[in-house]
């Protein structure tokens, strides 16, 4: 059984929204993409029980390779960034104003990435990198 996550939120104009649902997540296996070396790897999650229509996205990690030269070639030694991207596709089961809904999560989605990014430079700097 996947676990149950319940959110609430104050939307604009007084509005409180909840949400519950049961989300299984998929964890993919580690990709080596071949031009670049660089390594992907996603996680997908969809709702199989819920308050919403359709809840489902992936995150996404991947290796950006920072040190192309300008003839296009991989150089012998490779310097890496990391790039996180989220997808998200959701639709309401009941009337809900769609537009007051999509704002908020979009102000949440950049806040979660942001506090991912904090930790992950945070870790970072405690190993010396």
């Amino acid at each position: 059984m996947s676990p149950v996550q319940v959110r609430e939120q104050y939307l604009t104009l007084g509005l409180k929204f909840n949400a519950k649902g049961a989300i299984e997540c998929y964890k993919g296996e580690m990709e080596v993409l071949l031009e670049s070396r660089a390594r992907c790897r996603e996680t997908a999650f969809n709702m199989i029980d819920g308050d919403f229509k359709v809840f489902q996205g992936k995150w996404s990690v991947q290796e950006v390779d920072a040190t192309t030269d300008e003839g296009g070639e991989v150089p012998i030694s490779q310097e890496f960034q990391t790039m996180l991207s989220y997808v998200v596709e959701l639709e309401p089961k009941l009337w809900v104003p769609v537009r007051l809904l999509e704002g908020r999560i979009c102000k949440e989605i950049k806040t979660n990435l942001v506090c991912i990014r904090e930790e992950a430079e945070r870790v970072q700097r405690l190993q010396g990198g």
